[in-house]
């Protein structure tokens, strides 16, 4: 009977746990490499962004970490980023703030070093993590090298208005120089890049009049960014009219006279307005402004020869000059 009690007293114990699964050992909690490390000279910094991984290898959110492990040293070539990893400098990068738990969050990172010491090298820059603890570190993240300069000086920066737009001038930083110009206003409410230049000098052509517009200019040299320009503030009337056109062709057919001439590029262009003289008379303004480059005439009679001519407006109603004639005889 007691062998028996025994029996369904463990029964019961095991029925009421349930099945016992396999023993699954702990995560060992090693996150994903840094994949988008970035390294930018600007001024006298070097500007370091990268995202941290929210991930471990075997796919648990990351909480937490415990180390974020930067270096800096010189190249190496061919790159063996465990032997650069002996010698490089290394850099405790502030952790950023938990995620709630079972949130899987990138967090971005921006960490700024001083680049005196580097300069005039050839570095390489990498990047890996840690959650759980010091041993247990992602694979370093790609490997950023670049050659640091002597900091480049912010451009001083002048805008004027030209007839093609605003024209913008810097101080010339010599050869291999590349220069971002970057326009804020209606309708960008933060500046935003417009174009770019190889020369001390561009052109806005986009820009709006009567609109306030706030341009600046970096100077860029391989990695290296110089310091943000001044800033010019700009808000000009447009008193500009738009370039005459040109290439006006007109042919006589059966019932009108057709009249065709190269588009004009301004961004502002409302139309254009078309002129007409018969038989060598005075020239009138022939019709409304047309917005097409094409101009169909059926007012016209046999036996007369016409003369047109073709101007263009913009918004502000500034009118071009007018084109070179061109003479048609309608049989």
């Amino acid at each position: 009977m007691r062998a028996a009690a025994v029996a369904v007293s463990l029964c019961i114990t095991l029925c009421g746990c349930g099945y016992v699964g396999p023993v699954v050992p702990p995560s060992p909690q090693i996150p994903g490499a840094v994949t988008d490390l970035k390294v930018t000279e600007s001024g006298s910094d070097l500007i370091i962004t990268f995202t941290t991984p929210a991930r471990t290898l075997d796919n648990l959110a990351i909480s937490k970490f415990s180390t974020i492990d930067l270096r800096i040293g010189g190249e190496t070539q061919p790159m063996d980023v465990n032997r650069w990893a002996d010698s490089a400098q290394e850099f405790d990068v502030p952790l950023p703030s938990a995620n709630e738990k079972d949130v899987a969050r990138p967090v971005p990172i921006r960490y700024t070093v001083p680049a005196a010491e580097w300069s005039g090298k050839r570095i390489a820059v990498a990047v890996r993590t840690a959650v759980k603890n010091d041993k247990n570190y992602s694979n370093w993240s790609n490997i950023e090298q670049i050659e640091v300069v002597a900091p480049l000086p912010a451009p001083t920066l002048a805008v004027a208005p030209t007839p093609q737009g605003y024209r913008l001038t810097w101080n010339d930083e010599g050869p291999g120089m590349t220069y971002r110009v970057f326009r804020q206003g209606a309708p960008e409410q933060a500046p935003v890049q417009v174009g770019t230049s190889d020369k001390p000098e561009y052109v806005d052509t986009s820009a709006l009049w009567d609109t306030p517009h706030i341009y600046s200019v970096v100077a860029v040299k391989g990695a290296a960014e110089s310091p943000i320009s001044n800033r010019v503030t700009v808000s000009e009337h447009d008193k500009y009219a738009p370039a005459v056109p040109t290439g006006l062709t007109a042919l006589a057919t059966g019932g009108s006279i057709e009249l065709s001439w190269i588009r004009n590029s301004e961004a502002d262009l409302q139309g254009y307005i078309l002129y007409r003289s018969a038989n060598g008379g005075p020239f009138e303004r022939l019709g409304a402004i047309t917005n097409l480059p094409a101009y169909t005439d059926l007012k016209v009679q046999h036996g007369v020869t016409y003369r047109y001519e073709v101007s263009a407006i913009d918004r502000a109603n500034n009118e071009s000059g007018k084109s070179d004639p061109v003479e048609v005889a309608f049989p």
